[in-house]
């Protein structure tokens, strides 16, 4: 079980290190994330929904490496499953704590907290254009599809053991 956690606090940690440097590389991602509002501030702003291509090639990079440190944890975490002799269950459950884990930090750290009761939205828009923002924070905004994406996760938690199992059980 605390294996199992220490893959999900990687897996916290890369996420937080994307989304910070993905916000700072490319800030056009909120026109697909973030409220209508926040879309009017930074088209107020002018920051084109346009990608630089420099920003395409930071954000490409970024996106590898992460993708990449990912990988690296899941495959490891489901090496070292089948080779201590966890069964389907046990290793369902193992990439479910490592999804779960990520998914709530996710919703409730970044999305939330970070947003809408910090000031680093404001921080972020005043590096990028230089000026006063017209608000330091957000308000949430949520899809309602959180409970999908968890039902979603479980189901690729059990599929991706099974693969395990059958790759080194």
């Amino acid at each position: 079980m605390l294996l199992s956690c220490s893959f999900g606090l990687i897996g916290i940690v890369l996420l937080t290190a994307y989304c910070l440097f993905g916000a700072l590389a490319a800030p056009q991602i909120a026109y697909w994330t973030m409220t209508p509002k926040v879309k009017e501030m930074l088209e107020d702003a002018g920051i084109s929904r346009k990608f630089e291509r420099k920003n395409v090639v930071l954000l490409t990079v970024i996106t590898t490496v992460i993708l990449a440190g990912f990988f690296v944890v899941i495959w490891y975490a489901g090496k070292q499953g089948t080779e201590s002799g966890m069964n389907l269950l046990q290793l369902s459950i193992r990439f479910l704590i490592f999804w779960w884990m990520v998914t709530i930090y996710d919703a409730v750290v970044l999305d939330w907290y970070v947003f809408t009761k910090t000031r680093i939205f404001g921080i972020l828009f005043q590096k990028k254009t230089g000026k006063e923002p017209p608000a330091w924070s957000v308000e949430p905004q949520w899809d309602g599809k959180e409970i999908y994406k968890l039902i979603i996760e479980a189901m690729i938690s059990v599929i991706m053991a099974w693969v395990f199992l059958k790759i080194y059980g």
